[in-house]
């Protein structure tokens, strides 16, 4: 696990930020975000929640208490059906091109068909 000041620079890097830019966001000298990444100061609740969001990522990133930049996103449709966020973006997408609709009027077979398809593409 990360250390919330090997993250702190890590996501600020990967942003393409400066320290100096960063610590103008957060309306500090750019030696007090400094000290934020050396692990010599800790920030504060909410600038830790403003960071996460400057970066896009949750604060739990931030901290290093998870390694995905932001929390998994699951879609309960039933109480035994989840889709993960890829999930129903993958399902938008069928929809958008018409698919779903199509795959929809004889879902079991087509789904078979479906199945068949993809198998036989990723073997190629």
């Amino acid at each position: 696990m990360y250390s919330f000041s090997e993250r702190l620079t890590d996501v600020r890097v990967e942003n393409g930020f400066g320290q100096k830019d960063i610590a103008e966001k957060l309306n500090i000298t750019t030696s007090a975000y400094g000290y934020y990444e050396q692990g010599k100061n800790e920030p504060s609740i909410e600038t830790i929640r403003t960071l996460a969001k400057l970066f896009d990522v949750s604060t739990d990133y931030l901290l290093g208490l998870i390694d995905q930049p932001k929390h998994p996103i699951n879609f309960t449709i039933k109480d035994d059906f989840t889709l993960t966020e890829p999930e129903l973006q993958t399902v938008k997408q069928m929809k958008e091109q018409q698919l779903l609709s199509e795959l929809s009027e004889n879902p079991v077979e087509n789904v078979e068909k479906l199945t068949k398809l993809w198998k036989f593409i990723n073997e190629l």
